[in-house]
């Protein structure tokens, strides 16, 4: 079954849905037919899947059926198990294309045409016995129900049994005995009625678990053959789609649910990835991970011919989950299953075990010798790895041994060479201590004074000797104390290496310094072992050489042999002597002495001979003690030369070592450094992925509306064709085109992939405590900004609630300063109106001399009536700025300038403008600001007004309501002032018009053409008439003066 051993994809391209096309979605999708190809169209480069089967969204349900499915039912009666698997994202056309939810009407999906060929075929085939039972079975978060039990939903719960030798299998799940169809679609739908469904924004009949349909067919030989008895089952799952909260507005329930959903699929997704690897393949798989694989187990990488049909959207919103549904299709192609025949157990035992050998067969005679086992070989290879490992820490514990070794041999060496000079310098006092002690006894046994003195001088000697050998002693220990620390700090850089972290140059340069060091240390044992023989042999001989000769009777025997010689000669000259006279007895006894002399003389030289021969051993014995000593000598200073050099090479190997270290420590910094600043990018990155992705929603949500307007534009023919809906169709493309790109630049970022992999690369367990710290920073820095941020809203929050509340006291302020500006404006249009009134009262009491006098009177009326009209206008433009002057006022108070600067009122000399009536006005201007209380009666109590300051400003309104009282005055006409003034308003003055006296002087006006003054003396003129009343002119200025004083008074006070 090569052809059928690997997994066969279907990918299956649904149509726009209305949801979609109402959001204004493009398709992205296209499909090469002629090479079996899906690509995903994208701004910077297209993205090619290539599959078995590709199905455009325009594919029927019989073609899906007819071209993947039908080839496979065939093998249903061969004995194998057939799996037919629906996999997508929610809403991508999963249970439409397997058909659970049909009802007998409509188009049929897999399932019931697959069931109705398997029924064709079984009326058509008489050579088999057919048995065929169903089973439905749902996976609603992670729990197994039964769809086909009669029992309530508690009790249909069924639990996941696994076995050697049955598998994966069901106990207690219904098998429902079917004969025909329409027993199957009925029991179909009896079990999608008991299915969990749901409404979300994508689907309106979202599948909420798992489930699988299965038909069981038992096939029994007619000739009672059992070997061709065979089983199969048909497996057909539709899944739950995956999907995103966001996208399905899940909450509650329906969000749990998405959660096991996702879950399930998650790890179905990595047990398709390890089984599509082909690393992997061997190693681990996570079927019991989840319930769903591990149901799914046979259909994935076991005992099934398996098809998968990838349903996909071809929208743009949804370009995410289509690449990811393509990318784990396209990696089931490479999942290899492994099906076989369904016959009885011990019968396809015996055919597995007989394909086995075979296997086996093939594999010795194409490899030409024993098969190795690849478990024996990992296992090898593993020993090998802990062997090294283990030849490492021996390594380093014999150098650490041998620096120890090296250290106790220079720490002999030390106290050896103090020890023999301290030896000698003992024997030389002690035998000063003798020899003193001695004449000391001497000189107290003779009273001898002098020689007590010089001696106890010597004893004082001796004792200072014996506190310099004191001192070297201490030496001697400060020397061996400062050799221990030493050697510990070369054991302890020695032991000190991180398994982990040793780096192959130095191992190796470790196992060369080690070696070479053992091989010092052998010779160095070698010429120690010598050393003891020679020391041994040289200690020998030296004692025996103190035995050998006994110089004491060497002498003793010579004085006797010298006394003897005498005696003989002086014998035998008394003998010749006695000889000469004759015969005797005396003569004989003399020649008998002179005989024992001879003897003992005899004897004697015997043993001085023997004295001499031990004598020239002796020397000869000296000579060779020299010769040892100088060889000890020659051994103990190449022992210290080793030694030295052991040292050397040490202290240099430990300094290379270090160094190494150091730099290693250092690249592994820099490592860190880079990794540290990788991981800051790839969180930068993850935020603006994070960012994008809330972009590319809100541009989504952005084309749904414009979307919606444009077909509520369309859907009235008046604006079907206006310019709007084309600028909306320009918005929706250019949205289009964002979307395209920005989804473009995430499936470019390959997220998905670098989270799974993010971490692999750390190999050791400080890399990732390192890199954990590292996030950790991170996290609590974003979360210090966070907190920052926080506060400065919160501020802002209260800056803004101040400066609301600084608005409302501003308004209300401004509202009390209109009232009091409206009260005091009613209080002056009164004031005016009542003194307008007294004015037309006197000149009632006029007596009227002639007809023309009252006309000229009604004229005067007339045009007092046209200027009150005149200075009703002029309040309407003064009330109208100070409108626009709070307006002003407002704005700059909602910008939130909390702290304004406050401008000192600048005086502003604003010119009087005077007017043919022969009052004055001011120049309208954009900032002038009024106080109308001004105009008010002159009665403040300044003195008993606690908020009253003596200002400039203050003398300047006392000065004005002065005038405006004079003003007032000079309008009681009952009262006759010192001021000359006509009865036209006009001054009668005779003289220059600059005294006091001058009634337009007095007043600060200029002498006008109603002024009796001669006006070539008068000096009050203007240089000009431009300005004057014409003679000619018939208006009257009686009540000039009211208006004069005013106008003077509308100068620009800043309201406060």
């Amino acid at each position: 079954m090569s052809d059928t051993a690997s997994v066969k994809v279907a990918v299956r391209i649904r149509p726009l849905v209305p949801n979609e096309i109402s959001r204004g979605c493009k398709e992205i999708v296209d499909v090469v037919e002629e090479n079996e190809q899906v690509i995903i169209r994208s701004t910077d480069k297209d993205k090619p899947f290539t599959f078995n089967y590709v199905l455009p969204s325009h594919t029927p349900q019989h073609e899906l059926y007819n071209r993947c499915v039908q080839p496979l039912i065939g093998n249903l009666f061969k004995g194998y198990n057939v799996t037919i698997l629906a996999y997508g994202q929610t809403g991508s056309g999963k249970t439409h294309s397997m058909g659970t939810a049909y009802k007998g009407e409509g188009e049929m999906g897999v399932i019931p045409m697959a069931i109705t060929e398997i029924f064709d075929f079984v009326k058509d085939n008489f050579s088999y016995d057919f048995t065929i039972s169903v089973s439905f079975m749902e996976l609603y978060q992670e729990v197994l129900y039964d769809l086909l039990s009669s029992k309530t939903r508690d009790q249909c719960i069924l639990e996941i049994r696994e076995d050697t030798v049955r598998g994966i299998h069901i106990p207690g799940l219904t098998e429902v005995p079917v004969q025909s169809t329409s027993e199957v679609l009925e029991a179909l739908a009896r079990g999608s009625l008991g299915r969990v469904t749901g409404a979300t924004a994508m689907n309106s009949q979202s599948s909420r678990s798992h489930a699988i349909f299965t038909v069981n067919i038992s096939m029994n030989t007619r000739d009672n053959c059992k070997e061709n008895n065979k089983q199969a089952k048909l497996h057909l799952v539709d899944l739950a789609g995956s999907e995103r909260p966001k996208k399905t507005g899940a909450i509650g329930n329906t969000f749990k649910e998405g959660i096991n959903i996702n879950k399930g699929l998650f790890v179905l997704g990595n047990v398709i990835s390890c089984l599509g690897d082909e690393k992997a393949q061997h190693g681990f798989i996570p079927y019991r991970d989840s319930n769903l694989t591990r149901l799914l187990k046979d259909s994935l990488g076991g005992n099934s011919i398996t098809l998968m049909i990838a349903c996909v959207s071809p929208a743009d919103y949804n370009v995410d989950e289509t690449l990811s549904t393509l990318r784990y299709a396209d990696r089931a192609r490479k999942i290899k299953n492994k099906p076989i025949v369904n016959q009885d157990i011990k019968i396809a035992e015996i055919n597995e075990l007989k394909k086995t050998i075979q296997h086996l067969r093939l594999q010795i005679v194409g490899q030409g010798g024993p098969v190795i086992c690849p478990a024996e070989i990992e296992l090898l290879k593993k020993q090998i790895i802990d062997l090294k490992l283990k030849i490492r820490e021996l390594t380093v514990q014999l150098s650490a041994a041998l620096i120890d070794k090296t250290g106790l041999h220079e720490k002999i060496i030390i106290l050896q060479s103090a020890n023999e000079v301290l030896s000698k310098k003992m024997s030389e006092l002690k035998d000063q201590y003798d020899i003193t002690f001695h004449n000391i006894s001497t000189g107290l046994e003779n009273n001898d004074t002098d020689l007590i003195k010089e001696n106890l001088t010597k004893l004082q000697q001796i004792q200072y000797q014996f506190n310099a050998i004191n001192s070297e002693q201490k030496k001697t220990e400060e020397e061996i104390r400062h050799h221990e620390e030493s050697v510990n700090n070369h054991l302890m850089s020695a032991l000190m290496t991180n398994e982990g972290d040793t780096i192959a140059e130095i191992q190796k340069e470790q196992e060369t310094h080690t070696t070479r060091q053992v091989a010092l240390n052998t010779e160095l044992l070698e010429i120690q072992k010598q050393l003891v023989i020679k020391e041994s042999l040289a200690q020998q001989l030296t004692t025996n050489n103190q035995y050998m000769v006994d110089y004491q009777a060497l002498a003793e025997n010579e004085a006797k042999i010298a006394l003897l010689q005498k005696e003989k000669d002086e014998l035998l000259q008394q003998l010749k002597t006695i000889q000469t006279q004759g015969p005797n007895k005396q003569a004989e006894q003399r020649r008998k002495r002179v005989q024992e002399l001879e003897a003992q003389l005899h004897d004697l030289s015997k043993k001085v001979q023997e004295q001499a021969r031990l004598i020239k051993l002796k020397e000869k014995d000296e000579l060779r003690i020299n010769r040892l000593n100088q060889e000890i000598t020659q051994m103990k200073q190449t022992k210290v030369k080793l030694l030295r050099t052991m040292r050397e090479e040490s202290d240099k190997f430990r300094l290379w070592k270090k160094e190494h270290e150091r730099e290693c420590h250092r690249l592994k910094q820099q490592d860190r450094k880079k990794e540290n600043e990788i991981l800051k990018q790839e969180f930068d990155v993850f935020i603006n992925l994070v960012e994008a992705e809330a972009t590319l929603t809100g541009l989504l949500e952005d084309r749904a509306t414009l979307q919606h307007q444009l077909d509520e534009l369309k859907a009235n023919p008046e604006t079907a064709n206006t310019s709007e809906c084309k600028s909306i169709e320009e918005d929706i493309e250019l949205r289009s085109v964002q979307i395209q790109d920005l989804q473009q630049k995430l499936l470019d970022s390959d997220e998905e992939n670098k989270s799974k992999t993010r971490f692999d690369k750390f190999q050791s367990m400080s890399e990732a405590k390192f890199a954990l710290k590292v996030l950790f920073e991170q996290a609590a820095e974003i979360q210090k900004e966070k907190i920052q941020t926080e506060i400065k809203l919160n501020e802002l929050q209260e800056s803004y609630s101040e400066f609301q509340d600084k608005i409302k006291e501003s308004e209300s302020q401004r509202k009390i300063t209109e009232e009091k500006n409206l009260e005091q404006l009613a209080q002056l249009q009164k004031s005016y109106e009542e003194k307008v009134a007294i004015l037309l009262r006197q000149l009632r009491r006029v007596k009227v001399d002639d007809v023309n006098q009252t006309e000229e009177l009604k004229e005067m009326y007339n045009i007092q009536q046209e200027k009150i009209e005149e200075q009703e206008r002029r309040i309407q433009q003064l009330e109208d700025l100070n409108t626009v002057l709070e307006d002003k006022l407002k704005c700059s108070e909602v910008r939130g300038e909390d702290s304004t600067p406050v401008q000192r009122p600048r005086k502003r000399s604003n010119p009087a403008i005077r007017i043919n009536d022969g009052t004055f006005i001011m120049e309208e201007k954009e900032n002038v600001e009024l106080d109308l209380s001004l105009v008010d009666e002159a009665s403040d109590d300044v003195d008993n007004d606690p908020d009253w300051r003596k200002t400039p400003l203050g003398k300047r309104i006392m000065e004005e309501k002065k005038k405006l009282t004079l003003a007032r005055s000079t309008l009681n006409f009952n009262e006759h002032g010192s001021i000359k003034r006509s009865s036209d308003g006009g001054c009668t003055c005779k003289t220059n018009c600059l005294k006091a006296r001058c009634g337009c002087k007095k007043l600060n006006l200029v002498c006008g053409n109603s002024c009796k003054c001669a006006p070539n003396v008068c000096e009050n003129r203007e240089s000009g008439d431009n300005t004057s009343v014409n003679s000619d002119d018939t208006e009257d200025t009686f009540k000039r003066p009211r208006y004069v004083a005013y106008y003077k008074l509308l100068r620009p006070f800043p309201l406060y």
